[in-house]
């Protein structure tokens, strides 16, 4: 059997839109094919990997100018209910026709807990959406049982989502991480907006794990950025990242050496308070 991408995948290499993909594909340069016991098909690498060669000269000096633009007038902020149409947005602009959601449901889990999403925006027009990143804290046992495909995301309740105002560990469901195809740095930017996040709250309050599903683009993207962990004995498409462990991620990696020095800092504060003199 010929080296298959699946979209998501061949997207990326791309660095193209899906309307653009579609094109390549529906013009024939990238063939698709199906896989025996499949529903969603697969792309050709062989044919992915020529394409992306031949655009790169474009691609490169495109991404380049774009990137560079974004770094001089970028902000990341927390989710306003203002900016669910930006978010609509850079959901078509990334997925079209396999948009999923419950807008909602959405707007239910920010009135229990405003900081679940994080995004990046034009600091010119925060309608333009870069990137966004939507971490649910929940149960570990609801998050399993979502993993296991004893239910889905949608069904997860406003009164399962956990506020940050008790002391202690919290585990979290990465529900969305999404990022423009002109703009995939913006993605690495939220990531370390959402561990700053969670330094400042160290130590009285922590992540212990991320959960993600990489069944979506979403926990695909997630998943590699910060090289989660298979959970092979609950599903082939479960991942978690043990934030107890040393990090092989760079983002993960000066996360932990936050918490570190804060711990430290902490210890030499009490030493210093029980012996004054």
């Amino acid at each position: 059997m010929e080296a298959l991408y699946t979209s998501g995948e061949a997207r990326r290499k791309l660095r193209v839109s899906t309307s653009t993909f579609k094109r390549l594909v529906d013009t024939g340069q990238i063939r698709k094919v199906t896989p025996p016991g499949r529903v969603q098909g697969k792309y050709i690498k062989e044919d992915v990997d020529r394409v992306a060669k031949e655009r790169q000269p474009f691609t490169q000096g495109k991404a380049s100018r774009a990137r560079k633009r974004a770094e001089e007038k970028t902000q990341v902020d927390w989710m306003k209910p203002s900016d669910l149409s930006g978010i609509l947005k850079l959901d078509y602009r990334v997925y079209q026709e396999n948009m999923v959601g419950d807008i909602g449901l959405y707007i239910s889990w920010y009135k229990k807990n405003p900081q679940i999403t994080l995004l990046s925006f034009d600091s010119n027009n925060r309608e333009n959406v870069f990137a966004y990143v939507s971490l649910v804290p929940l149960p570990e046992s609801v998050i399993l049982s979502i993993l296991k495909g004893d239910r889905k995301e949608l069904s997860i309740s406003p009164d399962e989502v956990e506020t940050y105002e008790r002391v202690g560990g919290y585990t979290l469901l990465a529900e969305s991480a999404v990022t423009h195809p002109d703009h995939p740095e913006q993605l690495n930017n939220v990531l370390r907006e959402v561990l700053n996040f969670w330094c400042e709250k160290y130590p009285d309050r922590y992540i212990e794990k991320i959960y993600a599903q990489a069944a979506s683009d979403q926990g695909d993207i997630l998943a590699r950025k910060l090289f989660f962990s298979p959970l092979d004995s609950i599903s082939d498409e479960a991942y978690v990242l043990n934030l107890k462990k040393p990090g092989v991620s760079r983002l993960v990696k000066r996360f932990q050496e936050c918490l570190r020095v804060k711990k430290e800092a902490q210890i030499q504060n009490k030493a210093i308070t029980s012996n004054p003199g």
